[in-house]
């Protein structure tokens, strides 16, 4: 997933309203940063690009109170994007924020009075500007996660069964808004289709650390399912897994690694 286009930028400074003219400006756009809680996000990166044309683009940062104003020319044809860093223990991120409204995400032209654009941080769901790719984890606000039915000590799991992967945070996990994740235990399954070394993926997972475990099932017989964490030499009952960040300054993703950069191995017990 690439970075943000370059072109000619124009920093403008964070303003402080948020309704449509109210900078004094013509052809400013205003708006806030907010989480899923509706409490402002700061020092979120705003850019405004006119990919068409010249190919302007514009960028700020929104102000304590999770404001930005930004003021364009008038040639229209605008799409937007917000990112929020973020440093955790383990990597350090720069997230894609959401809009607020889902035709937000197309492209527009900005009257003389102005408009109000509004980003929301979303932990999961559809990007809606981006194209779906389950096997790249592209198209969605949260993780992917690879799995591959595959080990080199008994047979692969045969087709028909279901699997069933649970994502349990460890204690004192917190969301990548800084949201408290106990309790938060995320439960997705799949069915093994026919032929070997199969992947299969489980998409739009909010991004934390979990211990991860699995069951099987088939004709009514459960089992434990162990799983080997990028390696099908050696497996454990549980695996213990954070989103990676795919790293640069931004991207039109949501900001979290390809699952195809870090998988598992899963074999029944």
């Amino acid at each position: 997933m690439g970075s943000c286009s370059q072109g000619e930028d124009r920093n403008e400074p964070v303003g402080n309203q948020t309704g449509a003219g109210q900078s004094g400006k013509p052809y400013t756009i205003t708006g806030i940063v907010k989480d899923g809680a509706g409490n402002p996000v700061k020092s979120a990166r705003i850019r405004i690009e006119n990919p068409n044309g010249n190919n302007i683009h514009y960028t700020t940062t929104s102000d304590e109170a999770g404001k930005y104003s930004v003021t364009v020319s008038a040639i229209g044809g605008y799409k937007m994007y917000a990112w929020k860093e973020v440093t955790t223990t383990n990597d350090t991120y720069m997230l894609r924020m959401g809009m607020e409204k889902d035709m937000d995400y197309d492209a527009f032209s900005v009257p003389a009075s102005g408009t109000v654009k509004n980003f929301v941080w979303k932990l999961s769901g559809r990007i809606p500007d981006r194209t779906v790719s389950n096997q790249n984890g592209t198209g969605y606000f949260g993780g992917t996660i690879k799995f591959i039915n595959y080990n080199s000590i008994t047979d692969e799991m045969p087709a028909g069964t279901e699997v069933t992967i649970k994502f349990t945070p460890v204690a004192g996990a917190k969301f990548m808004d800084g949201t408290s994740a106990a309790g938060k235990t995320v439960e997705k399954k799949f069915t093994i289709a026919s032929g070997v070394g199969q992947a299969y993926y489980i998409n739009d997972i909010p991004a934390t650390t979990y211990t991860i475990t699995a069951s099987s099932t088939k004709n009514g017989v459960i089992k434990n399912v162990h799983i080997g964490k990028g390696n099908p030499d050696v497996f454990t009952s549980s695996a213990e897994h954070y989103f990676r960040s795919e790293g640069g300054s931004g991207s039109y993703e949501s900001g979290l690694i390809s699952p195809n950069e870090h998988y598992f191995y899963i074999m029944n017990n």
